[in-house]
């Protein structure tokens, strides 16, 4: 099989190339310039493209004689969004679009799309939150990622053009970017490495589902042969943590003393956010084996070794 990872030069992105590699596949990985692991994927024989995912014609280069297109690039961020919509709609949907258009003239089988499983359901009716839940996110992020999810299904009504969804909730591990506004385990062991103080907005009672990069793989690979049915599944560790287990665990694996700064909560948090990956089981044959105490050592191990 041939596959295109758009997006692949980032955190889960790269992961995901590896290991298509290490299954024998060839790996087309789409990507800006300056993508973090894009020289690492070069080394392990994938095919580099850059450009910009707004190009049309970029993206051809990238999509000429693939079976399965996976899109995970995304220009914005859930905790910035609101701050610019337009520039968030500008950036994701009509790159998207262009996308889209790119794999229905390429004769592309499959499309998997990374969506969030921790924004477009909004604030929970009920928790865990099944796929079924109605979705009103409280971001722009959210939205966008809501939206290319309906074009998805449009282009499948259209075109025939297959795909499969996955609502990916709070991502972490290994290579996760530790310096900006997602990731806070990654952000958080940064903190304690460096014995600097931890920002927590709100009493730290926000609890979410943290699901390890090497799950969210797993579900990916597994989505790209999946033939049935339901195309939308939730990916998470299925388990809610507050920011102040996390912290907890943290203590636990650095076996550093902590400063904590409490500060006024946000507005586009919801207050708990667990999913349930009941269907991602039944369907796609997959569940999450890292449990959160490892997960957090490792990506501990690897900061050590790799950022300090």
């Amino acid at each position: 099989m041939k596959y295109v990872v758009i997006g692949g030069g980032g955190f889960i992105g790269s992961h995901l190339c590896e290991a298509l590699l290490e299954n024998g596949h060839q790996v087309n990985v789409f990507d800006k310039q300056n993508a973090r692991f894009l020289p690492l994927l070069e080394r392990a024989g994938a095919n580099i493209f850059t450009g910009d995912f707004l190009s049309q014609v970029d993206i051809q280069k990238a999509l000429k004689n693939a079976d399965v297109v996976y899109h995970l690039i995304s220009a914005t961020v859930p905790q910035t969004s609101n701050e610019n919509p337009i520039f968030d709609v500008e950036a994701n949907v009509l790159g998207t679009l262009r996308l889209l258009d790119a794999a229905r003239e390429a004769n592309i089988k499959k499309i998997v799309f990374a969506s969030s499983g921790g924004t477009v359901y909004g604030i929970p009716q009920e928790i865990p939150i099944h796929e079924a839940h109605p979705t009103n996110p409280t971001s722009s992020y959210g939205i966008t990622k809501l939206t290319i999810e309906k074009y998805l299904q449009l282009y499948s009504t259209l075109y025939g053009l297959n795909y499969c969804i996955l609502r990916i909730a709070n991502a972490y591990g290994e290579r996760q970017p530790v310096t900006g506004t997602q990731g806070v385990i990654g952000a958080f062991l940064l903190k304690a490495i460096r014995n600097d103080a931890i920002t927590v907005w709100g009493d730290g009672s926000v609890v979410r589902d943290y699901v390890h990069v090497d799950d969210i793989i797993d579900a990916f690979i597994k989505a790209a042969v999946y033939e049935g049915v339901p195309k939308i599944f939730n990916v998470g560790g299925g388990k809610g943590y507050s920011v102040n287990d996390i912290i907890t665990i943290i203590q636990g694996v650095t076996q550093c003393p902590l400063t904590i700064d409490y500060v006024s909560g946000r507005i586009f948090d919801t207050p708990t956010n667990i999913l349930d990956i009941s269907n991602a089981k039944i369907h796609l044959h997959w569940q999450p084996t890292v449990e959160l105490f490892e997960g957090i050592q490792r990506t501990y191990q690897w900061m050590l070794n790799n950022i300090v």
